[in-house]
């Protein structure tokens, strides 16, 4: 059987329309889409909510200066990162689609990520089939690295767009170098030198697209000898290169990388050189396996997934007998201009900067930092298919005999890892149960137990919960016994079992190590104040008012609760009246000026009584996550689990609050207006609650109440809009012209 060779598939597409050309690019595009369409209702995952602690971003177009003269995004990787361009796309998202509900908010990032994502693949497509001029090569490799599932972390964690948005940058300058060299046209050129620049202004990583270049005049032949391309190409994409350097040098100073732990990268921890080096061979063997074999996957590959290794280990040998056969196979097919050989150059020099063998970088291994490479290993694996076929002297059309099966068992994966990736709690508890080498992934897993400890009404189980927390965090700091995180957590669950001892070992154990730390500080103050320590506490607590601007109401009000342990009640009253004038929305404040206020006139005597506790800093209640549920749309669940919250909790007005909101959404007005009241009598300075309850009059057609509930919130805060406009319409709706005037003119005052 004759096979069609390779030349007959060559396109040309000179004169045609744009659509014309690259009407094949939609293919791997909505491919794509439809890949990762159900990340779509996930939400925020891992360290994801890290981009609005930017100013920058949450300012949304007017920090645009800020995302650009200064630091942006919060440390990773242990490099600290000047990437404006991915903090202007957060920016951009936080102007356009901020909402108040996160599930919503999350929803939208995601759909960015995906359509970024989409368009990557888009420009994929027209970047092969320029290089190799074979359409159905070009289809064949888009489709397959657009299935990839070794992508799910980049596309499902939106924190990692700036991998997508690095590439997509890079792809286009090297379109546009193309395109230069075709037409000879500056404006390509200097097209080519911008889209370098944001590329590397999107990651760092990104530097590397200019070492693509002379292979690619090398495979195309643009210019006879690296000389020439080098002093008439290649020195001016240095210009945005340095560039880049200076700035980054510039904004963040001469510290770019901070000290790294063995947590955030094992070969910190491995001190012989020859081990060292045997687990840097071993790591980049791992990269190429699971480029090739991408299952299982995980969302951390840190401190013991990978071991120490030595080259007495036979998976030294394995990866160090694959890299010099793939060096040496790719040298020879370098020689002969060989396709499959420029994939793998192209995956190498990618991976150069994130694979741990030259530098190490703040992750042992990661799915994300094999993105961009694997365009280099999917163009070989076609290619090699591609010279199997011929060498069978099969038609082309046999090629799917090979794509078609990869590229179902690609896709599958694809879409069923990224459900994994749907929350914190799904993503931690199927990563553990798939393997539980990883201590970080163990100490995630001992924090869903906590939290489920937390929300189940079952005391029997609420312990058994916390024991295998702790029991699991046990196995965590003997492994890595400077685990911070790790003894927090063990501290946190010791004092909900009320083992007072245990928890403050715990907590002092995370203090020695940490030295300084806010988060552990003030932990430990909490365990001093629930384990009968207040003056030790206080202690604690007034060095971190002084010392941190973040937590300020936090501090003052556990100086509070402290003075008040101690007895010292006019002291306690001042800082809480403090918290009050300076936190007037903090929903606690009130139950504690009122604890005071009941202590004064005697009505607290049993010293017990009179003993406050606190909750950490770190961990959310019960009230917290039916809170959370709510605002995610979950009402029934949120509902029952506040109802089970109020039973052992019947003095905390936000719960009976929250449950009203959820009753009037669903228009069970009678049930609404009995939690508000509850609520309002537990808090009645919290003009909120009065307000929602004055509207949920209004809805159940008792008109006079709601009026009264109106003008009562005026009578607690005269400054909250929303009681005037309410009563203007109210009054408008009566044709009551002097009213409506009275609080339209009010409006207006409060406007100024």
């Amino acid at each position: 059987m004759k096979n069609k060779s390779a030349q007959n598939e060559v396109v040309s597409t000179d004169n045609l329309s744009f659509f014309q050309k690259y009407k094949w690019a939609f293919v791997p595009l909505l491919f794509a889409v439809a890949l990762y369409f159900n990340t779509l209702n996930h939400g925020f995952v891992l360290d994801d909510k890290i981009i609005f602690q930017d100013k920058g971003v949450t300012s949304g177009l007017s920090g645009i200066a800020k995302i650009f003269t200064e630091k942006n995004l919060p440390e990773a990787q242990n490099i600290k990162p000047y990437r404006p361009i991915t903090g202007l796309s957060f920016a951009l998202d936080y102007q356009f689609f901020k909402n108040d509900n996160e599930a919503k908010m999350a929803s939208n990032l995601h759909l960015m990520n995906v359509l970024y994502y989409a368009l990557a693949l888009f420009l994929t497509f027209i970047l092969l089939l320029k290089l190799f001029k074979n359409r159905n090569i070009a289809i064949a490799v888009s489709v397959l690295f657009a299935a990839h599932p070794i992508h799910t972390e980049v596309v499902a964690n939106i924190k990692s767009r700036d991998e997508i948005l690095a590439y997509l940058f890079g792809t286009i300058m090297l379109i546009c170098f193309l395109k230069f060299k075709e037409s000879n046209l500056k404006k390509w050129l200097y097209a080519s030198l911008s889209f370098y620049f944001l590329a590397i202004l999107s990651k760092e990583n990104a530097i590397l697209f200019i070492a693509i270049l002379p292979f690619i005049n090398y495979y195309l032949s643009l210019e006879k000898g690296f000389k020439a391309f080098a002093l008439a190409n290649l020195k001016l994409f240095l210009i945005p290169a340095i560039l880049y350097l200076m700035l980054q040098r510039i904004i963040l100073g001469m510290n770019l990388m901070p000290q790294m732990t063995e947590l955030d990268n094992m070969l910190v921890g491995i001190s012989n050189p020859a081990e060292n080096l045997a687990t840097r061979i071993y790591i980049v063997g791992f990269y190429l396996y699971k480029m090739l074999v991408p299952h299982p996957l995980f969302y951390d590959y840190s401190l013991n997934y990978i071991g120490k290794k030595s080259f007495a280990s036979p998976e030294v040998w394995m990866s160090l007998l694959a890299i010099i056969s793939i060096i040496v196979l790719t040298y020879k097919g370098i020689i002969k201009k060989n396709k499959i050989a420029f994939g793998m150059v192209f995956m190498f020099i990618t991976f150069s900067l994130t694979c741990n063998f030259f530098i190490a970088i703040g992750a042992t291994f990661a799915e994300r930092f094999a993105f961009t490479p694997s365009l280099g290993f999917v163009i070989a694996l076609v290619y090699l298919l591609f010279e199997l076929v011929n060498r069978l002297k099969l038609k082309q059309v046999y090629l799917l005999l090979f794509i078609v099966p990869i590229l179902s068992l690609y896709s599958f994966k694809t879409i069923t890892r990224n459900a994994n990736w749907k929350d914190n709690e799904t993503l931690f508890v199927h990563d553990y149960n798939q393997s539980s080498k990883s201590l970080r992934v163990q100490n995630n897993y001992a924090a869903i137990l906590y939290q489920e400890a937390k929300t189940t009404t079952d005391t029997l189980e609420k312990k058994r919960l916390y024991l295998k927390s702790i029991e699991i965090l046990d196995t965590v700091t003997n492994q890595y016994d400077i685990y911070i995180e790790a003894y927090i957590q063990k501290g946190i669950a010791y004092l909900e079992l009320k083992n007072c001892e245990k928890a403050l070992i715990n907590f002092e154990k995370a203090r020695s190590i940490a030295k300084y730390n806010p988060v552990v500080e003030a932990n430990l103050g909490i365990g001093y104040i629930n384990c009968g320590r207040p003056q030790d506490a206080l202690t604690i607590f007034s060095k971190l008012l002084k010392n941190d601007n973040l937590l300020q109401d936090f501090y003052l009000k556990h100086i509070g609760v402290a003075h008040f342990n101690l007895k010292n009640i006019d002291s306690a009253e001042y800082y809480f009246n403090r918290l009050k004038n300076d936190y007037p929305n903090d929903v606690e404040v009130d139950s504690y000026i009122k604890l005071v206020a009941d202590f004064k006139k005697g009505t607290i005597v049993a010293a017990n009584s009179s003993q406050v506790q606190t909750s950490t800093p770190i961990n959310t209640a019960l009230y917290d996550e039916a809170y959370k549920l709510y605002q995610n749309g979950d009402k029934n669940k949120a509902e029952k689990m506040l109802f089970d919250f109020t039973k052992t909790n019947p003095n905390h007005a936000m719960s009976y609050a929250v449950l009203g909101l959820i009753s009037d959404e669903k228009q069970q007005f009678g049930k609404a207006i009995k939690y508000y009241k509850k609520s309002i009598e537990l808090n009645p300075a919290d003009y909120r609650i009065q307000y929602n309850l004055g509207n949920t009059y209004l809805k159940n057609n008792n008109e006079v109440e709601a009026v009264k509930q109106f003008e009562k919130t005026i009578a607690i805060e005269p400054s909250y809009i929303n009681s005037y406009k309410s009563l203007e319409l109210y009054y408008k709706s009566k044709n009551n012209v002097e009213k409506t005037a009275f609080y339209s003119n009010k409006i207006k005052e409060l406007g100024k």
